[in-house]
């Protein structure tokens, strides 16, 4: 009699996706960092899957250059600037992993918070959020506005998974990146759109590091459209402000129609004032006016869905090669 040998089982790949703009002073701290990860989680494999979201920097060939041969080391380089968001969704669209871990360029997360994810994963978790304790790198307003809108954001989204500090970086397994590819929104938050699917999800807290080099690319203009968009594809909650406002100053009208018609049962002289009639035009003109463009925000993103354009287009993906540099284009469109 002979023993039957046992078949191996397969090891599990873990996929590190980073949207990058204009970072290169950051890929090589990037690469040490994968290095030691990989060096740490021996029981797995690991590939970088970098998304090069219109860097004018030379990212993309910089990372592939210096890259060790023995790691799997992936340059997805988009067309033009899309915006980070969009720049995960093709970074999950070329992950070959079970599951996908989504980090920023600026290297601003612990090396622990990997770990932290491996863990909630490994305990049945299908999405890990990484939350900030605390953050660095940040003005009082914009510290403001984005804890401000995370709140209104998890309170009118109606996304119980959704963690009301804003998360900043996430764990995904293979499920929900096949679940989100099939949800081909414009004007997305993909982190929202994570929330929304469901599953398991855990949560993790972390203190955020200091950036070493480059500055933020969130600007005020790009967290508040963000902010407008989130909104408007989660939550009906602009619009029916705009009717409780209506019916706020329609009521405020009837109450000072009532007051005038007291005055004169009273014998009290009303005197015509051109002053309060301009002032009523306006407010309830600029009251109009809100609501149409309001209205008209939902409008233009309904017009942009039935566009059916592709949420991004990439240029090319390339890989490390064995020898150094890297291989020629994949592809050039997803």
């Amino acid at each position: 009699m002979t023993d039957t040998p046992q078949q191996e089982m397969p090891r599990r790949l873990i996929s590190i996706v980073v949207p990058a703009l204009n970072e290169a002073d950051n890929v090589p701290g990037l690469l040490v960092r994968f290095a030691a990860l990989a060096a740490a989680h021996a029981e797995y494999d690991f590939e970088l899957v970098l998304v090069d979201d219109g860097s004018t920097d030379g990212t993309a060939d910089l990372l592939l250059d210096a890259a060790d041969p023995a790691h799997r080391v992936t340059a997805v380089r988009l067309s033009r600037r899309f915006g980070s968001h969009y720049a995960i969704s093709a970074g999950f669209d070329v992950a070959r992993g079970d599951v996908a871990v989504v980090l920023g360029a600026d290297l601003q997360e612990p090396p622990s918070l990997i770990a932290d994810f491996i863990a909630g994963w490994e305990s049945g978790s299908d999405v890990v959020w990484g939350v900030r304790r605390t953050r660095t790198g940040r003005s009082v307003s914009q510290e403001l506005f984005s804890k401000s809108f995370s709140l209104l954001f998890s309170r009118y989204a109606k996304l119980e998974n959704y963690p009301a500090e804003g998360p900043s970086g996430v764990l995904v397994t293979r499920a929900v990146m096949d679940e989100l590819a099939k949800m081909p929104e414009r004007n997305r938050n993909v982190l929202a759109l994570i929330a929304w699917l469901g599953f398991t999800q855990t949560r993790v807290d972390y203190d955020q590091v200091a950036r070493k080099h480059g500055e933020s690319r969130w600007t005020r203009r790009r967290m508040l459209q963000l902010a407008v968009d989130s909104l408007i594809q989660f939550s009906s909650m602009p619009l029916r402000l705009c009717t409780f406002t209506g019916l706020g100053v329609a009521f405020l009208g009837l109450l000072y129609a009532v007051f005038l018609v007291v005055r004169v049962l009273v014998g009290v002289d009303t005197p015509p004032g051109w002053s309060t009639v301009l002032v009523v035009v306006l407010l309830l003109g600029g009251l109009q006016l809100t609501v149409i463009g309001v209205m008209g925000e939902y409008l233009w993103r309904a017009v942009e869905e039935t566009r059916a354009r592709p949420l991004f287009v990439v240029r090319d993906v390339r890989t490390a090669e064995p020898t150094g540099g890297s291989s020629q284009p994949q592809r050039a469109a997803p």
